[in-house]
């Protein structure tokens, strides 16, 4: 779930504000169901550790923003007019298993 971002607040440097949600000490399981509860897209950057079992959030990180581009025909003036939108693309988190 992407939701458009106007320009100015993508280039003010506030893309951590679009989530209040902080993951970081819970279980990756936990941690994958906050963010879907709270509609806040993420991946997972890095897993690491010796075993795949009992993993923990260790770092979150804003991914930042994607400019998706939008074109519609105007018929009144017969030229293309394009449209950009700010779109946050969510969090990144590193998780270590032990």
């Amino acid at each position: 779930m992407l939701s458009p971002v106007p320009l100015s607040v993508a280039l003010s440097g506030t893309a951590a504000a679009q989530t209040s949600v902080s993951v970081v000490g819970m279980s990756q399981e936990q941690a994958q169901q906050v963010l879907s509860d709270a509609g806040v897209p993420y991946i997972i950057l890095n897993r690491s550790g010796s075993t795949m079992q009992n993993c923990r959030v260790t770092e979150q990180r804003d991914r930042g923003y994607d400019v998706e581009v939008e074109y519609d025909w105007d018929h009144k003036d017969q030229e293309w007019e394009k449209t950009e939108i700010e779109v946050w693309r969510g969090l990144a988190l590193v998780v270590f298993c032990d």
